[in-house]
């Protein structure tokens, strides 16, 4: 087999298989989570300084929305840290944090979200998504966290579909010690360019795979 024609038939292999990938990763549901940053389309959440609140408070995207943390576990109180990382933490009563909701407020939606779990020792952290148009009405899965290390979480709705707020679950023996680095985008934040962009770059390899072909089959 020629060099040329091996090339080609990789080419046109990868496109294939760019476009399979797209199809695959768009039908298995409508929200996507994934281990690591995609800060594409979203904003810093700046937090409010809080000490033992209910509520923590920030905001997010050129229209300053405004965005709630809010915690189920211990006695429900949260501390704000808005230098640094950013953190939000459990107050008196909570310091074992292992339960933590947020979201935008007045009922606005995003369709993205990236943050970091602190965890100050190892388990596993259930993700529940709430939102518009998800399939049974919402998300869950659980994932692995570290104690002592980074735990990047990226969260994606896809195929339309809107995000209400995010709840972050410790079990299986974690314990969170904050949870930082907050980033919202889409939707009343901002436009987040997926899946479109996903499906551009399957259409553009098909392209790259016709001018091999073209290219090559004229010799």
């Amino acid at each position: 087999m020629s060099r040329s024609g091996s090339l080609k038939r990789f080419v046109l292999a990868l496109a294939v298989f760019g476009i399979v990938s797209v199809v695959a990763g768009t039908a298995k549901a409508d929200i996507v989570v994934v281990t690591g940053v995609n800060n594409q389309g979203t904003d810093n959440v700046l937090l409010n300084p809080a000490t033992n609140v209910t509520t923590v408070t920030g905001t997010v995207g050129p229209s300053n929305l405004l965005v709630n943390f809010t915690s189920s576990s211990g006695s429900g109180l949260l501390n704000a840290n808005p230098s640094g990382q950013a953190t939000v933490s459990g107050g008196t009563g909570n310091t074992a944090l292992t339960q933590l909701t947020f979201g935008l407020a007045n009922n606005d939606t995003f369709t993205r979200a990236v943050f970091n779990i602190n965890a100050s020792t190892s388990g596993s952290v259930l993700i529940h998504v709430s939102g518009v148009n998800i399939n049974g009405g919402f998300f869950e899965d659980d994932f692995t966290v570290a104690a002592n290390g980074e735990n990047f979480f990226t969260v994606t709705a896809i195929n339309g579909q809107l995000i209400t707020s995010i709840s972050l679950t410790a079990i299986n023996g974690a314990v969170f010690q904050d949870v930082r680095q907050v980033r919202l985008g889409g939707s009343a934040v901002g436009e987040v360019p997926e899946p479109a962009s996903m499906f551009l770059l399957g259409t553009g390899l098909v392209g790259v795979a016709a001018g091999f072909r073209r290219r090559y089959g004229k010799k």
